[in-house]
């Protein structure tokens, strides 16, 4: 878990924690890539549309990713994906987050939005090896 001031300067941290974090759990090439780009995603709506605070938190259970991002002082509009035009280059965040999960859910907490997301990775040999002893 990282809590970090919501500040579009932040999610460059965000991405290097949790790339840091599965690389270590043994999650390599193209399933790391889709999570570090899901927590990226999912960081620059917090820190763009939420509050002073977000808080990003990552768990690995065999070959379930469970991303959970939480920013304090919601708007009061549920975050969804954006119709856009082609050459528009905001608004698609949420779009590629629903592509490259198995699951997510978005929902509105007392002070603040919590998006958790699911995705299927897998782990290299020596992480299960690892793992086991």
């Amino acid at each position: 878990m990282i809590a970090l001031p919501a500040e579009t300067c932040r999610v460059r941290t965000v991405r290097a924690f949790v790339s840091g974090l599965l690389k270590c759990w043994g999650v390599t090439g193209s399933d790391r890539d889709s999570a570090v780009l899901v927590v990226s995603e999912l960081a620059g709506n917090a820190a763009q549309h939420g509050g002073s605070e977000m808080t990003v938190s990552v768990s690995l259970s065999d070959r379930d990713l469970c991303i959970d991002i939480v920013d304090t002082e919601p708007s009061v509009d549920l975050p969804r994906p954006r119709g856009s035009d082609a050459d528009d280059e905001h608004g698609r965040g949420l779009g590629i987050v629903e592509y490259l999960a198995e699951w997510i859910d978005i929902h509105a907490q007392p002070e603040s939005w919590r998006c958790g997301v699911g995705l299927r990775v897998s782990r290299t040999v020596a992480a299960d090896v690892a793992r086991a002893a």
